[in-house]
């Protein structure tokens, strides 16, 4: 039982459309990312035959090898300017056909997780009270993951700005962008590309909109196509979360709230909807229990960010929601019976 759970949990995955992105950024930058790609054994062409997947980890790693290559710190913010609604899937077309801005932003985060998932959580769209997008934490930051940041908001500015384009009046959509991390040296970059405040060190990253514009009727609308769209992704998210057990659904909701904090049945049971006795009686059914699901999630997480992550292991320590580092590294011992600094300089060692 415990491969099968750890075999469960991972930091997350991306759709190859955003590694699509990147290459198509890369191309532009007149540089060659196949050699980078071959170094990490993957090849667009085979993931995007099969619907495949990128490892979140992977990814930062080839996108922080790109910004070596290339010089360019501001590489998200490219891949911002060169998305096109085609590298959302399905998603994007829904978008593309949505009837104003308010709708896009809905399904943005509605669908998200057609394209991607991430331990740290999922982007949501509120209303109130400023309609914001807004992209989960992924902190604390690095070199390795301010360019998923940059990109993500970018991608988006750039997908809600151009639906406005047939608008017999400008507008500015976009109110203002927050972005957790402190402010970085080109700041002045993030400044021409948004053209709007951008408050660095935010409590939040996220676009807020113009609530004023956001339920404006776009004239490049369609309706019949927007509630295809919409349909074929709402059966697609069914299916993903239909074909999920009480484990995995459980997993979910403990990598999502272990920051800080460990998360214990009733707060885990409330968050998906049910009764802490029915939930240990529906995991019962499936052999196993609440404990042990959050043990060996804690231990596959732990594994992860030490393994495949730049993170101190103070840091590792509070995302794992332990008390102490001590705490954490008298876990790590037990369940690999090595120290995390070990741990990690042993697959460094392989990797080269």
């Amino acid at each position: 039982m415990t491969e099968a759970i750890n075999s469960k949990v991972s930091l997350g995955d991306i759709s190859v459309n955003f590694l699509q992105q990147m290459s198509l950024t890369s191309n532009k930058l007149s540089c060659d990312i196949n050699p980078i790609l071959a170094k990490y054994n993957v090849s667009i062409a085979q993931l995007s035959a099969h619907h495949g997947r990128l490892s979140i980890p992977k990814y930062m790693r080839i996108g922080f090898e790109l910004m070596q290559q290339t010089g360019r710190e501001d590489l998200g913010l490219l891949m911002g300017e060169n998305v096109c609604f085609q590298h959302y899937g399905m998603l994007g077309f829904a978008c593309m056909s949505a009837i104003n801005i308010s709708t896009m932003a809905q399904v943005l985060a509605q669908y998200e997780s057609l394209l991607s998932q991430n331990v740290r959580g999922h982007s949501t769209f509120i209303t109130t009270p400023e309609p914001t997008l807004t992209f989960y934490s992924i902190a604390p930051y690095n070199p390795y993951n301010y360019f998923v940041v940059d990109s993500v908001l970018a991608s988006w500015f750039t997908l809600l700005t151009s639906r406005t384009i047939h608008l017999t009046q400008p507008v500015n959509i976009i109110k203002a962008v927050h972005i957790e991390y402190p402010e970085p040296k080109n700041s002045e970059r993030y400044h021409a590309f948004f053209q709007c405040p951008v408050i660095f060190d935010s409590t939040f990253n996220g676009l807020v909109l113009n609530s004023q514009h956001i339920k404006t009727p776009l004239p490049d609308a369609c309706m019949s196509s927007y509630l295809q769209a919409q349909q074929l992704c709402q059966n697609e998210l069914q299916q993903l979360q239909q074909n999920q057990d009480w484990q995995t659904k459980v997993i979910e909701k403990v990598s999502h709230n272990l920051v800080g904090n460990m998360p214990d049945i009733n707060q885990v049971a409330a968050l998906l909807g049910t009764s802490a006795w029915t939930l240990r009686r529906r995991l019962y059914k499936e052999n196993t229990n609440y404990q042990g699901i959050m043990d060996k999630t804690r231990k596959g997480l732990a594994l992860s960010y030490v393994r495949d992550t730049q993170l101190t292991f103070s840091e590792i320590s509070y995302l794992l929601g332990f008390a102490t580092p001590a705490a954490f590294y008298k876990a790590f011992r037990r369940w690999t019976e090595s120290t995390p600094k070990n741990y990690r300089q042993a697959f460094i060692n392989k990797r080269e």
